[in-house]
């Protein structure tokens, strides 16, 4: 079935809600090495949208790479529904490039560094011949990694030195990442299957799944604790419980909530911290909503 495209297909073709941690996590990585709530600098703005571009990159690349497992999956991603083609998606690509390439162009070379390391973390997650987004255990390390150490790291190196100081301060933050991403693995077993995946969730099966994610949020509220960061440790401590129901019982229920719970609380404190952020929020959720309403006729994000 063909469809004519409007701007609106390319905007959510990037998928801006997958976008909102990315920038959550790099406001607290800027929040943490001393930045100012409502005064940002050059180097922060121009760092924000070539970092945004890139990650809008390796999300298309994502799509294209998982077009058969998102289609089996359900997912109303707009390359596997065909509603984006692929020749398409890729002349976005080339944009976004250009756009990440002229934003970099000033920047200080720690923010480079990590941005490349960003973005062959992406290449290694969703393509052969690593492609980890297959393989047990590591799928997550990789996520936990590329959101919680190096998004967290490039905020932090807007307004500060890369130091010892920024890694400890984003341990929290890597396994709050790893245990919400190992339970979202549970989630799509089925479609990874079909597509020969062998994914944490599907080697270690639901409740032992769980049982890790439930291992890996338990150590974020530990480290968050030693670390004195009560931005990550409120949310994690309110979602315990659902993790811990997650991995007693195995039941779907517990995982779905453990995953929609604790994320969306600490994206909340953020947007309270930062409310230029929250609004930006709360607007792509309302656009989406009216967007897949109007597109697919479902609800869709949910609350």
């Amino acid at each position: 079935m063909r469809y004519k495209n409007t701007i609106w297909d390319y905007i959510f073709l990037v998928r801006p809600i997958l976008l909102i941690p990315v920038w959550a996590f790099f406001l607290i990585g800027y929040l943490k090495a001393g930045g100012e709530r409502f005064s940002f600098s050059k180097i922060f703005v121009h760092t924000a949208i070539a970092y945004t571009s890139l990650i809008s990159i390796l999300y298309i690349l994502n799509q294209i790479a998982d077009r058969k497992t998102d289609a089996i999956n359900q997912k109303h991603l707009l390359i596997a529904e065909k509603i984006i083609s692929l020749r398409s998606a890729f002349i976005t690509i080339l944009v976004l490039l250009l756009i990440t390439i002229i934003f970099s162009f000033k920047l200080p070379v720690t923010s480079i560094i990590l941005m490349v390391f960003s973005f062959f973390s992406g290449i290694f997650y969703s393509f052969p011949p690593l492609k980890l987004k297959a393989v047990p255990f590591l799928d997550f390390l990789i996520n936990g990694t590329g959101y919680g150490i190096l998004n967290f790291s490039l905020g932090w190196v807007t307004t500060n030195h890369f130091s010892i100081q920024t890694i400890i301060a984003s341990i929290p933050y890597f396994f709050a990442v790893s245990a919400i991403f190992v339970n979202t693995t549970i989630l799509d077993v089925d479609g990874d299957k079909n597509c020969g995946y062998i994914t944490t969730g599907v080697l270690l099966g639901k409740k032992n799944s769980a049982r890790l994610g439930l291992l890996l949020i338990t150590l974020c509220i530990i480290s968050s604790f030693i670390v004195k960061d009560y931005l990550c440790l409120i949310p994690a401590v309110i979602s315990f419980p659902l993790f811990l129901a997650a991995g007693i019982q195995g039941d779907e229920k517990f995982i779905k909530l453990s995953i929609r719970i604790g994320g969306p609380l600490l994206i909340l404190v953020v947007g309270i911290i930062f409310p230029h952020f929250l609004f930006i929020v709360l607007s792509i959720f309302l656009f989406l909503r009216i967007y897949y309403k109007n597109r697919f006729g479902i609800n869709y994000p949910s609350l």
